[in-house]
């Protein structure tokens, strides 16, 4: 449970890599090569959808011939490779009609192992930029993972990464044709705040950077002193970031990243990144029907309390219309509960909850306050209660009842925490209801299960499914786990044969 709420983000917006050691296909499932079908291997250089196809005899000269070049390491059983595919093949179709000097390639790893060794390529897929004909050094890509991101990313390696402003007119311009610039302003360029400013821009590719020396640019925006200043087309407009010692890069990187959102973020598939790239680990999501005049009654609320928190709190909208439902069941909501809101924070996980009915601005920063002191207690999903929870061999645990049935002193209780769409839970069903028949008429024996997709504990996360903890009767509420899979079958044999645990 601890990490779905961040890979959401990953679901809307990119493509992760996948290990290599965890993927299905083998050495034995990848094809051989053969001396022959090397020697039939020329120097030329074929395209597939305008990505060249490069194998170890024809690698060095499209480096030697390409001032930059991206290359993906892929498998072919790899299902992350093949989501990849169609976004690849459309930046480096981009790339190619702009006859830009950034061209894009592809290795199959499963064919090319000396390759592969070579660039140390342990997952798929891996993408690493070449420059310069150079084999040594490339660079991992760290962009997003869609055509648009390929594109931001290698355009800012190519350069430059920030536009140099000679001109009041310049800096003018760049600030009205974009919602966020950044520009620095510094006395001169050769010094190691001016080289940190450009690898902060290289880093944070929907940003537009700029930067001057020029006194008049420092005058025409009120800027005395070297600055990083960030101007932008909503909020308050402009954010000045003073340098007084060493520019850092991480400080910088906060800075850009929590002052180029707006100040209340829809929460969208274009947004997702921004969302769960912000350093601010706090965010409140506001639950509403864009088409409900009384709930944008309250977002009109929401946002004026916006600003005495920014920094500390990030304020997110999701419309209940737009089709967020994996969003909805994450919280344990329905569009029938909006207005209503939910703070997570994305660094433990816990979440708390608050009514949007019939709210008003101090009961919001009341709550808003009372979290960031922990004053205010986490929200645990739950169930409600079956009416026939314990008439079965194996008891129906929820969050409303879990306190009273795991920690019972007269009981020793093992519980299953499980997820309906997991693979090794429907395996471990059949071992997990005969060993609730086997102890069924044990007075001092519960065996239990939890859906965790549905249900919340406040003493400890579970993490992966399926979980077993056993919950030894007394009264020191201990927590055993039972860590793998192994260990439910050795527990169940062993059981059997056994006439008391």
């Amino acid at each position: 449970m601890k990490s779905q709420w961040l890979l959401l983000c990953l679901a809307l917006s990119s493509t992760a890599s996948t290990n290599a050691d965890e993927a299905h296909g083998t050495e034995e499932d990848s094809p051989k090569h053969t001396e022959e079908e090397n020697k039939e291997k020329t120097h030329d250089i074929l395209e597939d959808k305008d990505v060249m196809v490069l194998h170890v005899n024809n690698f060095a000269r499209a480096l030697s011939e390409n001032k930059y070049l991206l290359v993906e390491f892929y498998a072919p059983w790899c299902s992350h490779c093949r989501a990849l595919e169609p976004e690849y093949s459309q930046a480096a179709g981009i790339l190619k009609n702009e006859t830009s000097e950034i061209r894009l390639a592809k290795v199959d790893a499963t064919e090319e192992k000396e390759l592969a060794a070579e660039f140390g390529v342990d997952s798929f897929p891996i993408l690493k930029l070449f420059e310069d004909g150079k084999r040594e050094n490339a660079t991992d890509f760290t962009g997003k993972r869609n055509a648009k991101g390929i594109v931001q990313w290698l355009k800012r390696r190519a350069g430059p990464a920030a536009t140099f402003l000679g001109t009041e007119q310049d800096a003018q311009e760049l600030i009205d044709a974009h919602s966020v610039v950044v520009i620095g302003f510094f006395t001169h360029l050769s010094n190691d705040d001016v080289k940190v400013f450009y690898e902060t821009a290289m880093e944070i590719t929907d940003v537009t950077f700029g930067i001057t020396t020029l006194p008049e640019v420092f005058k025409k925006y009120s800027v005395a002193n070297t600055a990083v200043v960030l101007f932008k087309q909503f909020d308050e407009g402009r954010v000045e970031f003073e340098i007084s010692k060493k520019l850092e890069k991480n400080e910088l990187t906060t800075f850009i990243m929590n002052n180029s959102l707006e100040l209340v973020i829809e929460f969208s598939e274009e947004n997702a990144d921004k969302i769960f790239g912000s350093k601010i680990h706090n965010h409140i999501l506001l639950f509403m029907n864009s088409t409900e005049e009384s709930h944008v009654q309250i977002l009109n609320t929401f946002r004026g309390g916006a600003l005495d928190f920014k920094g500390k709190i990030l304020f997110v909208v999701i419309d209940v219309n737009a089709g967020f439902s994996h969003v909805l069941k994450y919280f344990g909501l329905t569009e029938d509960d909006a207005p209503t809101f939910r703070l997570i924070n994305t660094d433990t996980l816990k979440k708390y909850a608050l009514d949007g009915k019939g709210l008003t601005a101090e009961h919001l920063h009341a709550f808003f306050q009372g979290v960031l002191d922990g004053t205010v207690k986490p929200h645990m999903m739950s169930q409600e209660i079956p009416e026939d929870w314990d008439k079965n061999p194996v008891k129906v645990v929820v969050g409303k009842n879990f306190e009273r049935v795991a920690f019972d002193e007269t009981k020793n209780v093992f519980i299953e925490f499980y997820a309906p769409w997991c693979g090794h839970c429907k395996e471990l069903e059949p071992i997990w209801q005969k060993l609730g028949e086997k102890y069924k008429d044990h007075e001092s024996i519960i065996i239990a299960k939890m859906d965790s997709t549905a249900n919340e504990v406040d003493s400890f996360d579970v993490s992966g499914f399926p979980t077993i903890k056993y919950f030894p009767a007394g009264s020191e509420r201990k927590v055993c786990i039972m860590a793998d899979k192994q260990s439910y079958k050795s527990f169940y044999y062993s059981s059997m044969t056994s006439s008391y645990l």
